[in-house]
Order: C-alpha cells, then structure tokens, then sequence
C-alpha cells in the first residue's frame, strides 16, 4: 500500500514538472509572438519541422501561446460548467469539424496566391483576409470556455499544416496492451478528443503531441517509440 503511495506521488511529481516545463516553453512562444508578430507563429511551426518528423506536430502541443490561454480559459470553462464542459459539440459533429482548420489553411492560400497575381487589392486582403483570420482565431480561443482546444482542434491554420507530420513522423504513441487496464483517463485527458484506449498506436492527425496520455497513464501503458 505504501509503496503504491510513494509512486503514486512521484507520478504526480513528475507530472506537475512538465507541466511547468511546457508553461515556460509556451512564455517564450508568446515572447516571441509579441516580437515578431503574427505571423511568427507560422515561420516557427516551419523551423520545428525537423522536430515534428520525428515527433509529430510538438509546436501545436508544447510551445504555441494559443495553447496557453486555451488552457486558462478553458480551466475556468471546468470550473463553471463542471460535467456540461466539453459537451457543446457533439462527438458526430466533432469528426467532420476537425477539417474545417484545413479549410481555413486553404482560404488563406487562395487568399495569397490572388493577392500575388494582383486579382485582390492590398486593402481586401487586410481588412478581409487578414482580420478575417485573426477575428476567427480570437473568437475560437474563447470557445476554449466550452471546446477543450477549440482553436487547436477546428481553426488553426498552422495546426493544419503541423498536423501532416503526425503521417510520416518516426516515434509514436503506442499503447501495451498487456498493461493498460481500459480506465479511460488517457480518452479524458486528450485535448483533442482521441480515442487513444482504443489504439494500438496513436497515428491521428488531430494529434498535437502534447503527452498528456502518456504523462498520465496510471500503469504507464503508454509510450513514445
């Protein structure tokens, strides 16, 4: 009993350091948001890649400041609607939802590709396509009160293009069968809605590679290889 005790408190130990270790990540993405601007968050997704295809989309998971305030918002969300949080989008609708971020990605590429050829004037693309964009992510983080990573899951057009590497990305998630007990904390725990006691390995392209599952699996049947 005791010993069951002991590590079970270094678990939570452990837990409680990573987490502090991906809040300070995420300050320096957000330094680096306020430096650079908006658009650094997409030239960073693109210098993480070599990162990404070894371990999935880890920006999206570890260092994004959207991330950060999802997280703050949505904590108070929990705290408000206790067992109704998480339950304004039904898991039918959540599926189909997922590729309404690649829709965003390709509006955005349309966008710049017709600005380029001079087909939209410079003001359209501003207050249209560029405020357009930054109202959808704005009001998509506030989702966060009711959505668990609402922005992350449906809008994020950087999340879409990170979210490739989860197909060709080298270590993944793997579940032990001979370990897991089927409590479902790693289904509840997962940001983006992922059946992981179901899979043998995680190959989802929702995934962010934030380790929440693997960090609190309580027999430690989840791992990264």
């Amino acid at each position: 009993m005791a010993g069951n005790i002991i590590s079970r408190l270094q678990k939570i130990e452990k837990v409680e350091k990573v987490e502090r270790f991906r809040l300070t990540l995420q300050l320096i993405g957000l330094a680096i948001f306020i430096y650079f601007g908006s658009q650094s968050t997409f030239y960073v997704v693109l210098l993480s890649i070599p990162v990404a295809l070894l371990f999935g989309p880890v920006y999206c998971g570890w260092m994004c400041p959207r991330g950060m305030f999802q997280n703050i918002i949505g904590s108070m969300g929990k705290r408000v609607l206790g067992k109704r949080y998480n339950k304004l989008v039904p898991k039918r609708i959540h599926k189909p939802l997922l590729y309404f971020r690649y829709v965003v990605l390709l509006f955005l590429l349309t966008a710049l590709v017709l600005h380029e050829f001079q087909l939209i004037d410079d003001p359209i693309m501003e207050s249209v396509v560029i405020d357009g964009l930054l109202l959808i992510m704005v009001i998509s983080i506030l989702l966060s009160f009711f959505v668990d990573r609402a922005a992350c899951r449906y809008f994020c057009k950087e999340g879409a293009v990170a979210s490739l590497t989860n197909l060709v990305k080298i270590r993944k998630i793997k579940r032990d069968p001979s370990l897991c007990n089927s409590c479902g904390i790693c289904d509840r725990v997962c940001p983006m809605w992922i059946d992981v006691s179901k899979k043998d390995v995680v190959r989802d392209t929702a995934c962010i590679s934030c380790m929440e599952c693997v960090h609190k699996c309580p027999v430690d049947a989840l791992r990264v290889e």
